[in-house]
């Protein structure tokens, strides 16, 4: 059903084209700091700039997702991201940091409209028991555009110069435009009685509330996005710590290709369980890979605990978009996704900040250790809070009915 519905495959098309020049641009970035920039820290606040105007125009958008033509926002998005690109010849030319800051803030701007229209817009093509394997392979999709443009930018950065890189990467939205164009996504009514009322961003707080499930899992995701906000600069220092500087290539191919196994398991597995309480038990596991992470000497250690952090994020992740799909009404989608970015571009820049201090302060396996003690702490809580509060939601509930706002 999932690959006979068109605009469903034209979603999943756009995304690894899309996410392929965003992974080239992100390798050709990271090359541009190297020689510019020597602290982790500085690189870690630049990388982070971008994100600060996403969480300012995180509220707008999810009031325009939720109100208007989902694909129009999406073709705009795709247009105006070209410029991301473009702004990095300039930076190539004069050697400017600030041109390249400038690039960083247009790419998390038009994020914040695309990805979650994207993500609100999955309910509306698919039916709610086909939820869970959709967002798996949302997720797939995404981890093998991430792997084919890193491998794509690690070959390319080593052959060519990184203006071609760029230019790949305008090349990769210009097309994900023209694919958005032949997109349809049916239009989400505003239930009775809220079509004359102006749509609010602050009314998704009041719905959050009264979704004990929905907090659970916001609480675990911040802890998964408080690694993920460094991991970039985390692989960097990996490399340098054990002087084999093809170890990112090495631990990019083997966490992408272990999302990209267990995720063809994920739907399986999940079966009739109980997200809720499954995910909160995942969050135990990617706590023990960060434990993992602290014997930053051993390459084969860091690559398995890399192996079975990806193992955890295939089946985290679809797990718990899916309960936010089906706990929260369908109308509120565009506003609840677009927090949700805005809370994960918050937890990005404190992790992206502490990473890089901590990497200078206190090393790579103090700070691992830090970390996962932090990340075991939240599971044990979330847990007993979910048996607590008797919380469940299985892939086979209804989705929330659309009058509960």
């Amino acid at each position: 059903m999932l690959w006979r519905n068109r605009s469903f495959l034209l979603l999943m098309i756009g995304e690894v084209v899309a996410g392929a020049g965003l992974w080239i641009s992100i390798i050709a970035n990271l090359q541009f700091m190297q020689h510019l920039v020597p602290s982790d820290f500085v690189k870690g606040l630049i990388l982070m700039s971008g994100m600060l105007v996403g969480i300012f125009f995180a509220p707008k958008a999810g009031v325009m997702i939720d109100r208007y033509d989902k694909r129009k926002i999406m073709l705009i998005s795709s247009l105006v991201r070209v410029l991301s690109p473009v702004c990095m010849f300039p930076a190539l030319f004069y050697n400017s940091i600030a041109w390249m800051v400038l690039s960083l803030v247009v790419m998390q701007l038009t994020a914040v409209f695309y990805f979650p229209t994207i993500q609100s817009a999955i309910p509306s093509l698919l039916p709610p028991t086909e939820l869970l394997k959709a967002n798996s392979i949302y997720l797939n999709i995404s981890t093998l555009s991430r792997i084919g443009g890193t491998a794509i930018g690690g070959v390319m950065i080593a052959v060519m110069d990184l203006s071609m890189l760029y230019l790949l990467s305008i090349v990769a939205y210009a097309i994900l435009s023209v694919v958005t164009l032949f997109i349809h996504i049916p239009k989400v009514e505003q239930p009775v009685g809220k079509k004359q009322e102006k749509i609010e961003f602050r009314e998704i707080f009041a719905l959050i509330k009264q979704e004990p499930s929905v907090i659970v899992g916001l609480v675990n995701m911040g802890m998964v996005t408080l690694f993920l906000g460094g991991i970039n600069l985390l692989i960097l220092n990996f490399a340098e710590t054990q002087h084999h500087p093809e170890l990112m290539g090495y631990i990019y191919t083997v966490e992408g290709t272990s999302i990209l196994l267990a995720g063809l398991l994920a739907k399986r597995w999940a079966g009739k369980r109980n997200l809720v309480s499954s995910s909160s038990g995942l969050i135990v596991l990617f706590a023990i890979a960060q434990f993992g992470l602290s014997f930053s000497d051993s390459m084969w250690i860091v690559l398995a605990s890399f192996a079975l952090f990806g193992v955890t994020v295939a089946f985290f992740f679809p797990m718990t978009t899916t309960i936010f799909q089906k706990r929260l009404p369908e109308h509120t989608h565009g506003r609840f996704f677009s927090f949700r970015g805005m809370y994960e571009r918050t937890v990005f820049l404190i992790a992206v900040a502490t990473t890089g201090a901590c990497l200078d302060l206190m090393g790579i396996s103090w700070y691992m250790i830090l970390v996962g003690a932090l990340t075991l702490l939240s599971a044990i809580v979330t847990l007993l809070y979910g048996k607590r509060h008797a919380l469940e939601v299985r892939q086979t509930d209804s989705s929330a009915s659309p009058l509960s706002a």
